[in-house]
């Protein structure tokens, strides 16, 4: 039987800025960024277990720490602060641009994640 999909919150601590590049840069292809060291990302069970293995391959074990925590459908994300995903966020409607230091709209508090 095939493991299905969970949602995990991936957070790291790296120390080495050389580790912490080639950390950040693998979970970049994963998930999505909510901030510089914390990702969402869906993986079955195993998956997860090899991705995190995979991380830990690029860490020092004494040095840096990483951590997964299986949550229930992320249902609904609402962001605001300075950019956190590639430097901006796009409102559902495609219109709304939110830069960093620019100014935020009440309208920018939007969903990144709809419901699961």
């Amino acid at each position: 039987m095939m493991d299905s999909p969970s949602w995990y919150l991936v957070a790291y601590d790296v120390s080495d800025p050389r580790r912490l590049q080639r950390v950040h840069r693998r979970l970049r292809r994963e998930g999505v960024a909510l901030q510089r060291s914390v990702f969402l990302l869906q993986r079955s069970r195993q998956g997860i277990a090899e991705l995190l293995d995979e991380l830990a391959a690029l860490m020092h074990r004494r040095e840096d720490d990483l951590r997964a925590y299986p949550i229930p459908g992320p249902g609904e994300i609402w962001l605001r602060g300075k950019g956190v995903i590639d430097g901006e966020l796009i409102a559902p409607d495609g219109r709304e641009r939110a830069r960093p230091g620019g100014p935020l709209s009440r309208s920018w508090w939007r969903r990144l994640v709809g419901r699961s």
